[in-house]
This record gives structure tokens, C-alpha cells and sequence, in this order.
């Protein structure tokens, strides 16, 4: 987030654009590895994780994602919305890399 506010006050600064990318590689790092099918009910079972998966925006990310990761993670990157869903996902573990 804090590379989000900075990015907000001077969209342009490299410095914030590889911070904020640096960040999104530690937590794909991080959530390498095989699903656990009881992190993820749980996940489900949260009121905010539901409302993310149910937003019409995540749903095209997520496919776009499978399709096109790369073209996804430019999307992602250029939408800070787009972007604090993901990171949620991730921590909750519905989204896994690697």
C-alpha cells in the first residue's frame, strides 16, 4: 500500500513501480506450493474473499491469468484495485504460482 501512495502522488517514480513489483514476486514466492483444499474453504467462508470472487473485473483477471499471465500481471499493475484483490487472494491462498 505504501507503494500504492506513492505511485498516487507521483505516478511516474520508478522507485515506487519497482517496489510494488518486487513485492507482488515475494508474495507469488511465498504462495508457491501445492493447494490446500482447507485454506482455501476457509478462505470461501470469508465474507470479503466472496465479494472479490464475485466482482466481474476478477473474474476476467483470473481468466486472463490462466491465459495470459503476462498480460495479466501488466494489468494488474496498472490498477491498484485490481491489485489490493489480488494481494488478498493471495494471502488467502485462492491464488498460487508456480
Amino acid at each position: 500500500q505504501a507503494y500504492d501512495k506513492g505511485l498516487a502522488i507521483e505516478p511516474d517514480n520508478e522507485e515506487c513501480r519497482r517496489g510494488k513489483e518486487q513485492v507482488v514476486m515475494k508474495i507469488s514466492e511465498t504462495n508457491r506450493g501445492e493447494v490446500d483444499e482447507e485454506q482455501i474453504r476457509h478462505a470461501m467462508a470469508d465474507p470479503e474473499i466472496q465479494q472479490i470472487m464475485h466482482d466481474p473485473q476478477i473474474k476476467m483477471f483470473l481468466q486472463t491469468l490462466q491465459e495470459n499471465p503476462k498480460e495479466a500481471q501488466k494489468a494488474m499493475m496498472s490498477d491498484s484495485k485490481l491489485m489490493d484483490a489480488v494481494n488478498k487472494l493471495h494471502a488467502a491462498g485462492i491464488i498460487r504460482t508456480g
